[in-house]
């Protein structure tokens, strides 16, 4: 993670929160909260106090990462704390050092309960806000987080353990005491002499501390004014640590962001298909337009050409020869079966046909009309169903045939 561009903000010695340009050329601001150094379009992070981030180190035996977090997990629950790798994750390690046979790595890891009220957001990552500093090597420092006293350890100015022990007011004897027991207890990790002196950082301590640990602690004992930030962060293989809340919250955002994004296409496209729709109506109508000035021009030579196919038709049973009566009827003796029928009348006119005959039952005089219906020439005719009535052992029967 390169920091150059981002927004830090650090806490202060007293409640409030410093907010830190690393491009800047002025003094860090103050602001009272975390919420109120978001700024719209500005990469914010949030280096956390002791209280709402614990950063502890270790010294385990060398493999590969994905080996390495599941020690890290294991150790950190031999602590009482415990580790989640899942989304969104509590817990962040950092490899300081690495040797062919140990591995050295510093983890933050955040409060739980997570105070509500550094919730922010817009935050891009949270880290440990001694993290976002230069730590001076081979020394314990000592710095006052929100008015209480916190004490570090760095590794090559990296942050590699911090914690906090005391209210800003307590005495010196009980400060000179948490020193030599948290440089006994690092020593053990780190090796004997590794911690060969304190600096007090801030403009809270006064020479009177000063000499007064020295005393009581036997190390030499220095004043910095102020711990200077980090330019740059190696984070490239970061992965972020976010608070439950914040995590929730942006991905609540990021799914809104993505339903309004659908929707406003769903929209534009809505809109292009409308566009088009009435563009095509618009060319439709033209058409339309065109089509019909088109057919007013031909009206009078259309109804000319059905006058004459109304002639045609009228003089079709004149020049049609399938239509003479004589043609018709002797197709119509042609269907006669040898015997069993007689035709008693042939009504022949321009559109119909009427027989009247005898069939020697009902079912000839059915089939009879029957054979009428499938005939190429006479089967343009519609045929109605013979209605034959039985006397005398023979069935009367009427057919007639309309042109279609």
């Amino acid at each position: 993670m390169t920091i150059s561009a981002s927004t830090l903000l650090l806490p202060a010695p007293d409640t409030t929160w410093r907010v830190w340009h690393p491009r800047a050329t002025s003094a860090a601001a103050s602001v009272d909260s975390p919420a109120d150094a978001a700024e719209r379009g500005k990469t914010l992070i949030i280096g956390l106090p002791v209280t709402a981030c614990r950063s502890i180190g270790l010294v385990l035996p060398n493999a590969d990462h994905e080996v390495l977090e599941q020690i890290i997990m294991t150790q950190l629950e031999r602590r009482g704390l415990k580790a989640r790798a899942e989304s969104p994750r509590n817990f962040r390690w950092h490899l300081l050092t690495q040797t062919a046979a140990t591995a050295t790595v510093s983890v933050d890891i955040l409060a739980d309960p997570f105070p509500e009220a550094l919730a922010v957001a817009e935050a891009a990552d949270y880290t440990a806000a001694l993290r976002l500093v230069g730590l001076p090597p081979g020394q314990l420092v000592l710095l006052e987080e929100h008015g209480a006293l916190v004490i570090a350890a760095g590794i090559q100015g990296r942050l590699y353990h911090s914690h906090q022990f005391a209210p800003a007011t307590a005495p010196a004897e009980e400060i000179a005491q948490e020193i030599q027991l948290a440089r006994f207890a690092l020593e053990m990790d780190l090796g004997a002499g590794s911690l060969g002196g304190v600096t007090l950082a801030g403009s809270s301590w006064d020479e009177n501390q000063e000499l007064a640990l020295a005393d009581l602690t036997g190390l030499p004992v220095r004043r910095l004014a102020q711990l200077p930030p980090l330019a740059e962060v190696d984070g490239g293989h970061w992965t972020r640590l976010l608070p439950a809340s914040v995590h929730a919250s942006q991905t609540a955002r990021d799914r809104r962001a993505r339903v309004t994004r659908a929707a406003l296409l769903a929209g534009a496209l809505v809109l292009a298909l409308g566009f088009f729709a009435f563009a095509y109506l618009q060319s439709l109508e033209r058409d339309a337009v065109q089509l019909e000035g088109e057919l007013a021009g031909t009206a009078d030579i259309a109804d000319t050409v059905r006058r004459t196919a109304g002639h045609w038709k009228a003089l079709a049973p004149a020049i049609e020869p399938k239509r003479y009566p004589l043609v018709l009827l002797a197709e119509i003796t042609k269907l006669m079966p040898p015997s069993g029928i007689v035709i008693r009348d042939c009504d022949i006119r321009s559109n119909e046909i009427d027989l009247r005959g005898e069939a020697r039952d009902a079912q000839l005089a059915f089939q009879f009309v029957e054979d009428l219906q499938k005939h190429p020439v006479l089967g343009l005719y519609t045929w109605s169903k013979p209605q034959p009535t039985v006397r005398e052992k023979t069935a009367q029967f009427r057919a007639q045939g309309k042109m279609q």
